[in-house]
């Protein structure tokens, strides 16, 4: 079984750290809180890596999470202008 990270992960966590919630990712991508959350808990389990802290339902993001999402933002920027 392949455990690639999809675009869609990429997505989904770039939403997260710009709209700096689960609900407003969700908004932003047209789907459903729960959907956004499966595909975090998802990435972070094919990276092994956690990217947000979990405190009463809010989500941080870890020093590891600002530092892909540097990446994943420029990536994404690159995307746009194709």
């Amino acid at each position: 079984m392949s455990m690639k990270i999809t675009l869609r992960h990429l997505e989904a966590f770039r939403a997260v750290m710009v709209r700096r919630t689960v609900t407003g990712a969700a908004e932003m991508l047209g789907v459903t809180q729960p959907v956004v959350t499966r595909l975090i808990a998802d990435l972070e389990q094919r990276i092994a890596i956690a990217l947000f802290t979990r405190d009463k339902g809010r989500l941080a993001p870890t020093p590891e999470a600002t530092l892909l999402f540097a990446d994943v933002n420029q990536s994404w920027m690159g995307i746009e202008r194709i």
